[in-house]
């Protein structure tokens, strides 16, 4: 995929993000559980980490240095993101006590800060090859946490028996398959890239309808019933 084609698609990432950070953060308020907050920051964070990876994208312009320094970053908020969501989701599932120990909500962010950053400062590889050697095991967690998404709302799916409700499940498999894609890119299967932003921006498209699509500003229930966040704990 080529450099120009990467660039539009992180920018068009990037600006989806941030609409569903706009689109989820008055539901997830409103709904008056604090924890349900949880999904807007994660893509917020998610946005933060697309738009901070652009740099990455032009390295003709910019120090090899600060290329290597925004991947990391890129790699680390989206991993964060994604693990903020895998643990709201938690909160409302079998594995509730895992999305309600604050704890582990820190320890995990911070274990993947620490590894990642000792990763880099005992490495001995070029830089282009730590950053690719560092994204295969934050891609890993990444797609599990999407897999995990993709399991409960499958879930509360067959719990609810509406159609409209497991939409978002088909969102989640997207962002999934997302991550197979770019774990491909270091074993060179040239499709990985393609692969990759293909479903991400499939993703993204289907919670950007699931979030606006006939969604008035004084309904904001239907947002959270669309995104599979009001399923009672089971």
């Amino acid at each position: 995929m080529g450099s120009e084609l990467a660039l539009a698609a992180e920018v068009v990432s990037a600006a989806a993000a941030v609409t569903l950070v706009y689109t989820t953060l008055r539901p997830c308020k409103s709904s008056g559980i604090q924890y349900l907050l949880g999904v807007p920051a994660g893509f917020g964070l998610i946005a933060i980490g697309f738009i901070v990876s652009l740099p990455s994208l032009v390295p003709d312009l910019i120090p090899p240095s600060v290329s290597l320094v925004s991947e990391i970053i890129s790699l680390l908020t989206q991993t964060y993101g994604l693990l903020f969501i895998s643990l709201t989701y938690a909160r409302k599932t079998r594995l509730r006590v895992l999305g309600e120990s604050i704890i582990l909500e820190i320890a995990l962010p911070a274990l993947i800060t620490i590894g990642a950053v000792t990763f880099v400062l005992v490495s001995d590889r070029t830089t282009g090859a730590v950053a690719s050697s560092l994204e295969t095991p934050l891609r890993l967690v990444m797609a599990l946490s999407a897999l995990y998404v993709l399991y409960e709302t499958e879930r509360n799916w067959s719990f609810t028996q509406r159609a409209g409700e497991g939409v978002v499940a088909i969102a989640f498999s997207f962002l999934f398959v997302e991550q197979l894609g770019f774990l491909m890119v270091p074993i060179d299967i040239g499709v990985g890239t393609f692969v990759g932003y293909e479903g991400r921006l499939v993703g993204l498209a289907i919670l950007l309808a699931l979030t606006l699509f006939r969604v008035k500003q004084t309904d904001t229930a239907i947002v959270l019933r669309r995104l599979g966040l009001t399923a009672l704990a089971h």
